[in-house]
């Protein structure tokens, strides 16, 4: 996958922008506030039909507009595929593919990866980033998980309800609590799949960036599993039976206190806790090592690679490790942008060069 063409109207500080990228790495360039991390935004919310930045589309509109439109064009097993998103505090949001409305889940929307200085977090922040990460990931793949991942936040709602109003004794807790297990249990054999995959890619791209320190991936339960093996039915008993015995504390505290929205995964140093033991340089190689490996996920599981997006991550890393990246992303099969405020020889290894400047790109010489 491709992206080609992208147009740009009023978006942030956007008035009107076009872009014909290659097809390998494009580095957008310039000062701070100028722009450059709104152009991928626009690629992102085009994908995903949501920013990364915030939660209200009112927010992306120009000051001086009142309605802000992306269109792209992108390449997809040998097919242009062309994409709209407009907005207006009016009429709300409207999406379509070749003209055609479509929803955030259709099979050929663009599809990218994300990389943003907050996921240099992922190993030693909190589990939240790293279930969403994982979830993120799924979701582009699956979009069975998707509505399974859909179906047990809803059903989580409702059985936390049920403690809030200390009616974990009815009859339909008891029906919620049996949807909760069943709908848990398929979340977790997904996750636990991808965290299998991740690490069997995770490995090779670790060793090619760092010093040649291995990495695991382990996913971690909420909940005790007494069985050396793991299915379905192993998740579901093992569920029950520790919901059983923490019964009487998640009436206490209001609250389910073990599934999936408590779960984590354990990265491994040289067979030591990464969060713990890694320096902070190994660290955020891990984190670039994980974001990498969510593309050639995608491309094991689908067949193709989706686009990345790096914002402003290169600030964040040592010299050595900057030269790694770039020429790592020089030599893949994937396309790739990337936003900076370097303009240096770092760029000399290959890539084009646009300097954004007031909402504006212009091609760098």
């Amino acid at each position: 996958m491709k992206l080609s063409g992208l147009q740009v109207k009023n978006f942030r500080n956007i008035k009107q922008l076009e872009l014909s990228p290659d097809q390998g790495l494009t580095i957008l360039s310039g000062e701070n506030a100028q722009g450059k991390t709104n152009i991928l935004e626009s690629i992102f919310v085009l994908a995903t039909g949501n920013s990364f930045r915030t939660h209200t589309d009112q927010d992306m509109i120009n000051y001086d507009a009142q309605s802000y439109a992306l269109n792209s064009r992108h390449i997809f097993n040998d097919r242009k595929i062309d994409q709209t998103i407009i907005y207006s505090s009016i009429q709300g949001k409207t999406r379509l593919i070749n003209s055609n409305r479509a929803n955030q889940i259709h099979p050929d929307r663009l599809r990218v990866v994300l990389f943003t200085p907050d996921d240099l977090f992922l190993v030693k922040g909190s589990p939240s980033k790293r279930r969403y990460f994982l979830d993120f990931l799924l979701k582009q793949l699956s979009n069975e998980y998707y509505f399974h991942m859909e179906s047990y936040t809803k059903i989580l709602k409702k059985r936390n309800l049920f403690l809030r109003k200390a009616q974990a004794n009815s009859k339909a807790f008891a029906i919620t609590n049996d949807l909760f297990i069943d709908s848990a249990a398929q979340v977790i054999i997904n996750r636990i799949n991808m965290v299998n995959l991740l690490e069997d890619i995770a490995v090779s791209i670790h060793d090619k960036l760092s010093a040649g320190a291995e990495l695991k991936l382990r996913y971690a339960l909420s909940f005790p599993v007494e069985s050396g093996k793991i299915n379905l039915d192993i998740l579901k008993e093992s569920m029950a039976t520790r919901m059983k015995q923490i019964y009487e504390q998640e009436i206490r505290r209001q609250t389910t206190l073990l599934g999936p929205h408590r779960d984590d995964i354990n990265l491994y140093l040289d067979n030591k806790l990464a969060r713990q033991y890694a320096s902070q340089g190994q660290q955020r190689n891990i984190a670039v090592t994980l974001k990498l490996a969510e593309i050639f996920a995608i491309k094991k599981v689908q067949g193709f690679y989706p686009v990345m997006l790096l914002d402003e991550v290169l600030s964040e890393l040592d010299e050595k490790r900057q030269m790694r990246l770039m020429e790592y992303l020089n030599n893949t099969g994937f396309q790739s942008f990337l936003t900076t405020v370097r303009s240096d020889k770092l760029f000399n290894n290959g890539g084009s060069v646009y300097l954004v400047n007031q909402g504006q790109l212009l091609r760098k010489e």
